[in-house]
């Protein structure tokens, strides 16, 4: 669910990097083996005595290699105890809104309407689905960026990220509208570019299928994901842009409301919870003053510029052939045009995707400090997800995840499909998004779902996506065909 924070994003800039265990073991053996000679030597020194060679044995290889597997032993089994998940923070708001979780309604399945992609390996769902499945979908050597040595670093760069003359568009509607001092960078105005793109491919289908032809339209939610590192100012002009977009698209400009004051960090801007927020309100949707739920959500984010090389460099987060872990820059923008079903019945005959309330656990352990793969919390909040309908775990045709390049991850996936889906292959059945998106916030988290709901409508079938690229948050989510329940 890089829910996120770019779930690759959100790994602490400039923090210290803990010892690795194998280190760490090798320290702990050294200094047990060093006790134990040292007290055997200084007894033999003090009572002048020359032990036999069973001794020698015993004392300098026996005893300290006992120690060494009894302290092993126990710190293998108190780590396995404190690995085990937290109580599942199921989609956690804002502390102020916890108090009255239990007076909250239960979440509803929304419809998904529309998914729109831009990434560097498909312009739509289907492309980006072809190329995933033919294993294309992959990180590439930039043909701009360097890193500290000269060379050229891993980066998924998008074709459709530079347009001059939209840049020039929203430069010259944000200087109107007293936003020109904004203060964009070359990364920021990729985004834009490929986010743009993404909320006027979604509002064509919503101006033709949502907005009656006469009557008052419904309330359109826009709420843009924006990567954690823009200023307040540049959210503010973002959010005015696309407010803009959608109403230069057609839908009047009474009738939009955008929800993108969210501040980073603030879980309002994780896509997990703002998705279960906008769930929420069409369960509640006959109570008096909430409205229905017409939602277009959209991530954008690009970190292809020398300025993030030189940032994520200098704090040892890049990824590099000595750090395999580190994070690929990427870029793309996803989005999807999100309905409650009293909204869909009006429609007709219109193709949608069901997409059920997402269900959300969180790890005791980060995943970016430890080297044991524990799939115990996206096990449960898998299995959480596909008991609202009672569906089998046999019953999902599908996984499609935001997990990216990283091992941590990767495995975590494979051992959660071993563990809790032997009948899906790890690699045929799992579509892994993050590899296509590289390190780009919220972006693979959308385009994950995007995906997932391409495959829900082209193969009939349940479709699970998962989350796993944030350090602690692990989300997943049921899709099906909006056929299922006719």
């Amino acid at each position: 669910m890089s829910t996120t924070t770019d779930t690759t994003d959100s790994v602490a800039i400039g923090a210290s990097r803990p010892l690795p265990d194998w280190l760490k073991g090798s320290l702990l053996a050294g200094c047990i083996f060093f006790a134990c000679w040292a007290g055997a030597i200084t007894w033999w020194r003090l009572n002048r005595s020359a032990p036999a060679g069973g001794e020698l044995a015993l004392y300098l290889l026996g005893v300290p290699s006992l120690l060494v597997l009894a302290f092993f032993v126990g710190f293998r089994l108190l780590d396995q105890r404190t690995a085990r998940p937290a109580a599942p923070a199921t989609l956690v708001r804002q502390a102020s809104v916890q108090d009255n979780a239990a007076a909250a309604p239960q979440a509803a399945t929304l419809a998904i309407l529309a998914a729109a992609v831009r990434s560097a390996h498909g312009v739509s769902p289907e492309e980006l689905a072809a190329t995933l499945a033919a294993g294309k979908a992959r990180a590439d050597l930039d043909p701009e960026l360097v890193d500290d040595d000269g060379f050229p670093i891993m980066s998924v760069r998008s074709p459709d990220a530079r347009d001059e003359a939209l840049q020039e568009d929203i430069a010259h509607w944000l200087a109107h509208h007293g936003m020109a001092d904004a203060g964009f960078v070359d990364e920021q105005w990729r985004a834009l570019v490929l986010g743009s793109a993404v909320v006027e491919e979604l509002m064509a289908r919503a101006v033709a299928q949502l907005l009656p032809a006469d009557g008052k339209p419904p309330l359109l939610r826009l709420a843009p994901l924006l990567p954690p590192d823009w200023s307040p100012d540049q959210r503010q002009a973002a959010a005015m842009w696309f407010e803009h977009l959608v109403e230069r698209c057609g839908w009047p400009a009474a009738h939009v409301a955008c929800a993108a004051e969210a501040a980073p960090g603030l879980p309002a801007a994780i896509p997990s919870v703002l998705l279960d927020g906008l769930a929420r309100d069409a369960a509640a949707g006959d109570a008096p003053g909430i409205a229905s739920v017409i939602a277009l959500v959209m991530a954008c984010a690009s970190h292809i510029g020398d300025s993030t090389v030189a940032r994520w460099s200098a704090d040892g987060s890049l990824f590099t052939s000595t750090h395999p872990q580190g994070r690929i820059p990427g870029e793309g923008a996803a989005g999807l045009l999100l309905a409650d079903l009293d909204q869909v019945a009006a429609i007709g005959d219109a193709r949608f995707a069901l997409l059920e309330p997402l269900h959300e656990s969180r790890r005791a352990i980060s995943a970016d400090e430890t080297r044991r793969a524990d799939a115990s919390a996206l096990g449960e909040a898998a299995e959480r997800a596909l008991a609202r309908h009672g569906n089998g775990d046999g019953a999902v045709t599908r996984i499609v995840a935001d997990t990216g390049h990283r091992s941590s991850r990767v495995i975590e996936l494979m051992g959660f499909m071993v563990g809790s889906m032997p009948q899906l292959d790890e690699v045929d059945d799992a579509i892994r998004v993050g590899e296509a998106c590289g390190a780009s916030a919220a972006v693979p988290f959308i385009t994950a779902l995007a995906v997932a709901s391409h495959y829900a409508l082209d193969e009939e079938g349940p479709v699970l996506c998962i989350s796993n690229e944030d350090p602690y948050r692990r989300s997943a989510a049921l899709l099906q065909s909006g056929g299922a329940f006719s």
